[in-house]
């Protein structure tokens, strides 16, 4: 009985959605509205002011998507690398012995987190963003890095011919440290006692490998430098404002969570269990 009536359940909601697509399209049809993804291959006519891949207006709506979700997958991966680390910092900030510091970074809780993301946006475009000034009379760090209302410029690292060889040695380096760690781990578990100097020697590991092979290939590793021409700045790296506005508040919003979620597993460990660590050192 049971599996019958789960059975006419699922019979009935089938034919409730298969009603509703009929319905949708017939009505559609009888409008003149097209559907299906044909569009996907007509051109878009409007330009995205940020691209990870090549982009202009003759472009395919296609084409917008995979830049719309190359542009989230940047704005994600920055967000929660920045967000993880300041909340981290916050977290463990709120649960200082230090008054100041403990209510410094409560105030940064309970302000960042209760405010709508979207005001924080808003805010930091342009109440923050918005007031930097001209290019020309720009905020700089030495004759590298630029910020002004255009967005913050910093140098580009130029890959030049022998690099390969480099990127190849550091992922070798990269893999042997992580079995150095674990043989480490390993023996501390077997016998209470880690390999000495470890920490040195994965640095050594990760640092002198690639150094060699640097050396040995003659490979060349160039800055291209923002520079001044015209309105604007040419060369490098370039940060738009949007896309800091955006940055900025998704990492302190998000920040102000993760900080609630450290000081909370800090503070889930019982009392005993703090007292017990702090006794073996």
């Amino acid at each position: 009985r049971p599996l019958l009536m789960q059975g006419a359940v699922v019979l009935i909601i089938v034919m409730l959605a298969i009603w509703v697509i009929s319905n949708t399209m017939n009505n559609l049809e009888h409008r003149g509205i097209s559907t299906g993804f044909d569009f996907l291959s007509q051109e878009a006519g409007f330009g995205i002011i940020q691209s990870l891949v090549e982009y202009d207006e003759s472009h395919s709506y296609g084409r917008t998507f995979v830049v719309g979700m190359l542009n989230t997958l940047l704005v994600s991966g920055l967000g929660i690398f920045f967000a993880t680390i300041l909340g981290f910092l916050v977290g463990i900030a709120r649960l200082s012995s230090n008054w100041l510091l403990a209510r410094l970074a409560s105030v940064f809780i309970e302000t960042f987190r209760n405010i709508p993301l979207l005001l924080q946006i808003l805010f930091w475009y342009f109440s923050v963003l918005a007031a930097l000034p001209h290019p020309r009379q720009s905020h700089a760090l030495g004759d590298s890095i630029f910020l002004n209302l255009r967005g913050l410029f910093l140098p580009k690292p130029v890959i030049e011919q022998g690099f390969l060889p480099v990127m190849v040695s550091l992922v070798v380096a990269i893999g042997l440290a992580l079995l150095f760690r674990l043989k480490s781990r390993k023996r501390r578990l077997d016998t209470g006692k880690p390999i000495p100097g470890a920490p040195l020697w994965i640095a050594a590991l990760l640092l002198g490998i690639p150094a060699v092979v640097w050396m040995l290939s003659g490979a060349t590793l160039t800055l291209d430098t923002p520079a001044l021409k015209g309105f604007n700045f040419r060369g490098g790296i370039a940060i738009i404002p949007e896309l800091g506005a955006l940055l900025l508040a998704l990492t302190i919003y998000t920040a102000a969570f993760i900080a609630e979620v450290v000081r909370a597993g800090i503070e889930s460990v019982q009392k005993g269990q703090k007292e017990a660590a702090a006794s073996l050192g």
